[in-house]
């Protein structure tokens, strides 16, 4: 029994090698989701400002520079999945994942 939760919002870019993708400095923490418990059927609340920027990212991208090829380019970013466990992936879905009427 805890006292308090706090929730790590990770984004790794998967566009580098396996290796290098996973190092501590690519992987971005972009959020802390604090609390006394889970933010349950909250979250929305708290993943709408990255889902607003990653929106933004995929339809208009961001004009970046290559310092590899010394040129610039459209970056575009798009979420393709999350990595949880299972009670995180019913909160995500909004779904209940235990009792009675879990995922019916």
């Amino acid at each position: 029994n805890t006292k308090y939760s706090t929730w790590p919002v990770l984004l790794v870019n998967y566009n580098m090698g396996p290796t290098e993708c996973m190092k501590a400095e690519n992987i971005m923490l972009t959020m802390l989701i604090p609390g006394p418990t889970a933010p349950s059927n909250n979250i929305d609340v708290y993943l709408q400002p990255l889902i607003e920027d990653l929106k933004d990212l995929w339809n208009e991208g961001m004009e970046v520079y290559d310092s590899f090829k010394k040129e610039s380019f459209t970056l575009r970013a798009m979420l393709l999945w999350s990595i949880t466990d299972y009670p995180t992936l019913g909160t995500l879905a909004g779904c209940k994942v235990k009792g009675k009427q879990a995922l019916q």
